[in-house]
């Protein structure tokens, strides 16, 4: 009787031993499952993320471009003329930069260099 006592209680043991290991083996499988379910949202919430970022942008641009019609449709014909004689000196100021930037880079002359010539 002592004998099967000690049978039964080293079978408990190795049941116990056993017991872990398969609740480590499972735990490491499940940390798998959730790292990689874990990776998957991050890569969706990205994505959604992107696209709620570039659906408020282009809200934003609506709205933007809705106020500005909005304002431009109260002027009247004196100010939209002083508007249009505006966007034209810029346009032109725009194609000056442009025409400035294609250009090689040239010293810049001052009229104090001509009185002093360099030696």
């Amino acid at each position: 009787m002592l004998e099967d006592l000690g049978k039964a209680l080293t079978n408990i043991g190795l049941a116990s031993v056993g017991l872990a290991a398969m609740a480590v083996e499972q735990a490491g499988k499940a940390g798998k499952v959730l790292i990689e379910k874990g990776a998957v949202a991050v890569e969706e919430g990205r994505k959604y993320g992107a696209e709620l970022q570039e659906k408020y942008q282009q809200d934003a641009k609506r709205r933007q471009e809705e106020r500005f019609d909005q304002q431009v449709s109260q002027l009247d014909a004196g100010q939209r003329e002083a508007l249009r004689r505006r966007l034209a000196e810029l346009d032109e100021l725009e194609r000056d930069v442009v025409q400035a930037a294609e250009q090689p880079d040239q010293p810049e002359q001052h009229p104090e260099d001509d009185d002093h010539p360099e030696l």
